[in-house]
């Protein structure tokens, strides 16, 4: 039979838990509401007190009975059914929970700093797209620029290719308009000759024939003087 006497309480040891008691685990050899005995236990709030198992610093084990915490309220009743642990007991489980409250924070610490990372390393991404978007932008307008450049510079090509086709049209042209110039001037150089001698021959002739009416005149007025004799 478990006792209840206000000797297994410590001044000091509930001092020091607070007014809610320790957390607890579930222990099948120890749940359930205290009135399995010759009197139920009964809480400040006039309520069968629940049973419990510490699960919390020094206390870790330790076996006691709390308020229920019936329509939402909860009185400051602990009753402790085992003995304070010995001190050496008492010492490694504080360090152990130290321990395990360390490691937890140190999990908490590594997993703000984690969320702390992928924040920064979303806003840097973030800050990427943007700038990635603008090095696009500038990247197309140059594309677009070198493209308008290329386009310019192709009609540029064309136009001199062109220009140099005419020119080289108008040299042909040119040079076939001097050797025509040249065949017309030989042809006229020719003709020219060729009147001349014509007209050398032909003032010859006319000489000859001036010559030769002369004689014949000579001849008619002797034949006339002689008629008129």
């Amino acid at each position: 039979m478990v006792s209840w006497s206000d000797e297994d309480e410590s001044p000091d040891d509930l001092s020091s838990l607070g007014t809610e008691g320790p957390s607890s685990m579930y222990d099948s050899d120890f749940c359930g509401r205290a009135d399995d005995g010759e009197m139920p236990v009964l809480c400040k709030c006039n309520c069968v007190a629940v049973k419990h198992v510490a699960f919390e610093g020094c206390w870790t084990g330790r076996r006691f009975l709390a308020c229920p915490g019936e329509d939402g309220e909860t009185c400051d009743f602990v009753h402790w059914v085992d003995e304070v642990w010995p001190a050496p007991l008492c010492k490694s489980l504080s360090k152990l929970w130290e321990m395990y409250h360390t490691c937890k924070q140190g999990r908490i610490n590594d997993a703000l700093d984690d969320v702390e990372r992928r924040y920064k390393a979303q806003d840097e991404i973030a800050k990427l797209k943007v700038d990635l978007k603008l090095a696009q932008d500038d990247l197309k307008q140059v594309v677009e620029e070198k493209q308008v450049t290329l386009a310019l510079k192709a009609k540029a090509e064309q136009a001199l290719i062109e220009a140099r086709a005419e020119l080289e049209d108008k040299k042909k042209l040119d040079a076939s308009t001097t050797n025509m110039h040249k065949c017309l001037r030989l042809k006229a150089e020719q003709e020219r000759d060729k009147l001349k001698e014509e007209k050398r021959k032909l003032e010859h002739f006319i000489a000859e024939l001036m010559k030769h009416n002369e004689g014949a005149r000579s001849k008619l007025r002797k034949i006339k003087e002689i008629c008129d004799e």
